[in-house]
């Protein structure tokens, strides 16, 4: 196929597959909700803030909250955030530290240091991986969102699982895995050929070896209602993998993965809504997200096209129980002060959740 009637072909899947996001908020300049009264290290904080570096990475989403982890540069006093999926006021909101300020303080331990994979659980938890500090380990958090946000669990990952050195480690994503009487939460680990996997019943990590210098970056997981996959992308490579979830319950064992097929490029987050399934991606540096249909042979269709989008990431997503798809989307544009732009955009698409189960309503906070 010439290269010609190969654009004309995915122009074609692009406009059949298209689906209608309407904008939520948009920002020329993100901010933070900032403490009040006289403190020194807030007010130095303030000063080191750049609006521009904000970066959106991971979402969750649960009652009437979105959650997003912040990409970790310097002046970005928090890596953890929440927004209202809706608000009285017309203009945009801004970012609240989750749960609190309090929880982060630099090279404090007790803290979160570096938020990067999100998930949410039925019954109202709050997953987050921490990747930690050159003086802190990895984490996982586990916050109640019924009980008023408290923190339920905090689990440091010894380092046999996952490195005790910053440059030992970098993890990423997560998805959880329901049983009947447990969470299993999937973790991945760029700089190990391992997955991690941590169950919420036990308190306990452990990792499971995938052979081949596989460095895993992005991940989703199928329904339960059938044998479970676990979808694996990596940060060098198009190649879309799985691997059988009963072969990642075995502490230190190994596990086989398989080759689906090949993206247009590389994936760095990946979703999948167990209704249709149907698995969403997006890639670096790309301006467009595609998706699979998981029940048929592997055939990538692009969905949403964002226009001349200049970021590393340029979108980030998540479901939640209504069947509404929440996406960011930035733009570091080349325009006047060189301002970035960010939206928040949600699409009904009928979706559902790998995870199953009903959640309790929240209210909104803040």
């Amino acid at each position: 196929m010439s290269s010609f009637f190969a654009a004309i072909f995915l122009l074609g899947l692009s406009l059949a597959n298209a689906v209608n996001f309407t904008t939520v908020y948009q920002w020329d300049k993100l901010d933070f909700i900032w403490p009040s009264g006289a403190d020194s290290s807030i007010e130095e904080i303030k000063r080191n803030f750049n609006p521009n570096d904000v970066e959106f990475q991971y979402m969750a989403v649960f009652g009437e909250r979105l959650f997003l982890s912040l990409e970790l540069k310097d002046g970005i006093p928090a890596t953890l955030v929440w927004l209202p999926t809706s608000g009285k006021s017309t203009s945009p909101p801004k970012l609240a530290p989750f749960p609190s300020w309090n929880l982060h303080k630099q090279d404090n331990c007790d803290s979160i240091q570096n938020a990067k994979g999100l998930e949410t659980d039925p019954d109202g938890r709050l997953w987050v991986v921490d990747d930690g500090s050159s003086e802190c380990p990895g984490k996982i958090w586990i916050f109640n969102l019924v009980n008023n946000d408290i923190t339920e669990r905090v689990h440091q990952f010894p380092d046999a699982v996952v490195s005790n050195s910053y440059t030992g480690r970098e993890l990423t994503d997560i998805v959880l895995d329901k049983t009947t009487d447990d969470h299993l939460a999937y973790i991945t680990d760029y700089y190990s050929e391992h997955i991690i996997v941590y169950s919420r019943k036990m308190d306990k990590s452990w990792s499971v070896i995938t052979p081949g210098m596989m460095r895993w970056y992005s991940l989703a997981l199928s329904p339960d209602r059938e044998a479970r996959q676990l979808y694996l992308g990596r940060i060098d490579s198009t190649e879309l993998y799985s691997v059988s979830v009963s072969e990642l319950k075995n502490e230190g064992g190994r596990a086989a993965v398989k080759l689906i097929g090949e993206w247009t490029e590389n994936p760095y987050r990946m979703l999948l809504d167990s209704s249709a399934n149907v698995l969403y991606a997006a890639f670096w540096y790309q301006s467009y997200l595609s998706k699979w249909n998981t029940s048929e042979p592997f055939l990538e269709q692009r969905f949403h096209e964002g226009g001349e989008l200049d970021a590393e990431w340029p979108f980030t997503f998540a479901l939640d129980t209504n069947g509404i798809l929440w996406m960011t989307q930035r733009n570091n544009e080349t325009g006047v002060d060189n301002k970035p732009r960010n939206k928040l955009l949600k699409a009904a698409v009928g979706a559902r959740k790998y995870l199953l189960g009903t959640p309790t309503d929240l209210p909104l906070r803040g």
